[in-house]
């Protein structure tokens, strides 16, 4: 059956792993945010889950953890029917960063952020994964799996797909995405550690490694329910890898709408503008 790309492109699509950055000036995030929204117009994406994460690994205190989740909260109230809000907070602030993701939830986010200041399997993690289970969202890490010691010397703390499956076995209800599995590294391994796991765990499908039979091999070592789509930037390479994968509609629609939408209905949430246009 012949591909139709024009029809991919205007079936509707949820990011689940995108940015919108505190520049310290309101107009100067309008203008980004529109962009970003505009961008995504011309590859059928309708709707973003947003942070602004404190890269690098540093221990940044909770003042600086929340000016970067008030720059979330005002490109949310800025483009109500485009973007939502991902809680980004780091696990090692205990108290202060259940604190701040209540408020953030509260204030209409749906999920939580974590970088790599600590590895997901980190037991400093587990309090925020308890009350992501409590309040039915998503955790959202970043990932790779990387071995070279000029890679890991910037960030030595990056989870991969073995410490999302330790985690999983201590909290499988939980809803843990590992981002990017075209973030660099050796994906397919990170991909395998994951297979033998719980529903929950899932992976986002964005990162700047475009390899042929990316998309494929996840779906085939943990199923096309368990891949969301997500771009983390790398807007047109994560729409087009998963349009070019050899799969069914069905499989294509799920990453591209039908994952998100089920984790949305399990907060009793629902997508920001309805899905039209699909793909025939």
């Amino acid at each position: 059956m012949s591909l139709d790309i024009e029809k991919w492109l205007r079936s509707p699509k949820i990011d689940v792993h995108c940015h919108v950055w505190n520049l310290g000036n309101e107009a100067d995030e309008a203008t980004s945010a529109k962009q970003l929204i505009k961008a995504g117009e011309m590859l059928g994406i309708t709707e973003y889950w947003c942070s602004s994460p404190i890269t690098g690994g540093r221990i940044a205190p909770i003042e600086e953890v929340r000016a970067e989740n008030d720059a979330v909260l005002r490109a949310m109230k800025m483009f109500p029917d485009h973007i939502r809000g991902m809680c980004y907070v780091i696990p090692g602030q205990y108290q202060e960063a259940l604190d701040e993701v209540n408020r953030c939830l509260d204030a209409g986010m749906i999920g939580v952020k974590i970088y790599n200041q600590y590895r997901v399997s980190d037991p400093a993690v587990f309090p925020l994964i308890e009350l992501s289970i409590e309040r039915k969202i998503p955790i959202l890490e970043h990932a790779g799996f990387l071995e070279a010691p000029e890679h890991l010397s910037g960030q030595p703390l990056i989870s991969n797909g073995s410490h999302f499956a330790l985690a999983n076995r201590e909290y499988p209800e939980a809803v843990l995405i590992h981002a990017h599995i075209g973030g660099g590294g050796d994906w397919e391994q990170t991909i395998r550690w994951m297979r033998d796991t719980s529903p929950n765990l899932v992976c986002d499908v964005s990162g700047s490694n475009l390899d042929d039979g990316q998309i494929e091999l996840a779906v085939s070592e943990m199923g096309a329910d368990r891949i969301l789509f997500g771009t983390d930037g790398t807007m047109t390479g994560s729409v087009g890898k998963v349009i070019d994968a050899t799969l069914t509609y069905e499989e294509k629609e799920l990453i591209f709408w039908g994952n998100a939408e089920r984790i949305l209905a399990a907060q009793g949430a629902k997508p920001t503008r309805p899905r039209e246009g699909v793909a025939a």
